[in-house]
């Protein structure tokens, strides 16, 4: 069994903390400033949220069934640079990419038939960048259109 020292202990514990202080601060991110994102569409009632820095890339999977109209929305704290992110089929076909609407950070769509698709997300990294690398929460939300809206 490996032994601690209290002083290692204490290190843990307190590094230990300090990441689930962290989640919950994102998970109040996106349930304070993520789901108002999503306008007259409903939130599904899932929290998507996680802390990224610099260059780093995220992927959720999702199941969209057809006949429903959808908004995804993704939201950032400030100071993180801009986030990339696709829609993208089982098949690897991209069916959105944010690069070609100015990295807008919202996608309403329709699907034609029920299917899985990946949301994938990269935070950019800044270009001539001299501070330290910066993180922080990034919230994705997924609504659905209310039928009084079809």
């Amino acid at each position: 069994m490996l032994a601690l020292s209290p002083k290692r202990f204490f290190l843990l514990a307190f590094l230990t903390s300090m990441f689930a202080f962290a989640n919950a601060q994102c998970f109040s991110f996106a349930k304070n400033v993520g789901k108002a994102k999503l306008g007259d569409f409903v939130h599904d009632g899932n929290y998507n949220a996680t802390i990224l820095s610099e260059g780093e890339k995220a992927e959720l999977f999702k199941t969209f069934f057809e006949g429903q109209k959808y908004r995804i929305s993704i939201s950032k704290i400030e100071s993180l640079p801009t986030i990339h992110f696709k829609v993208v089929d089982r098949g690897g076909n991209v069916l959105f990419d944010n690069e070609e609407v100015n990295y807008s950070l919202s996608w309403d769509f329709e699907v034609e038939s029920t299917q899985m698709l990946v949301v994938e997300m990269e935070v950019m990294e800044r270009k001539n960048a001299t501070d330290d690398l910066i993180s922080g929460c990034v919230a994705v939300m997924f609504g659905v259109e209310t039928d009084k809206k079809k």
